[in-house]
């Protein structure tokens, strides 16, 4: 992995590009010593995301297998929380306040 100041950075743009996507080098971009962002290729951008999916999709069979496959909708939440406290929320009211 590569780091390079961000002034660096906007003059040797194109050869970072060309370095992320031919040789799927990653460039991380830093301002006063400091990571702020990162270059990488498509494909490892297609990699992460599979993996935050498949991460996601884990943690909800978790809950899942947690609650008996049983949830509650946000009505249902609404709902409860107006019994307990006496008010009467809506979605909308959550929404626009």
């Amino acid at each position: 992995m590569t780091k390079i100041d961000s002034s660096q950075a906007q003059e040797r743009f194109a050869e970072i590009i060309t370095s992320v996507g031919d040789r799927g080098e990653r460039v991380v971009i830093e301002q006063e010593g400091k990571a702020i962002a990162a270059i990488i290729s498509y494909a490892d951008l297609k990699h992460f995301q599979a993996l935050e999916n498949d991460r996601d999709a884990e943690m909800l069979r978790r809950a899942m297998e947690k609650h008996d496959g049983e949830f509650v909708t946000i009505e249902e939440v609404i709902e409860g929380y107006n019994n307990l406290h006496g008010t009467d929320l809506t979605i909308e009211n959550i929404i626009n306040d």
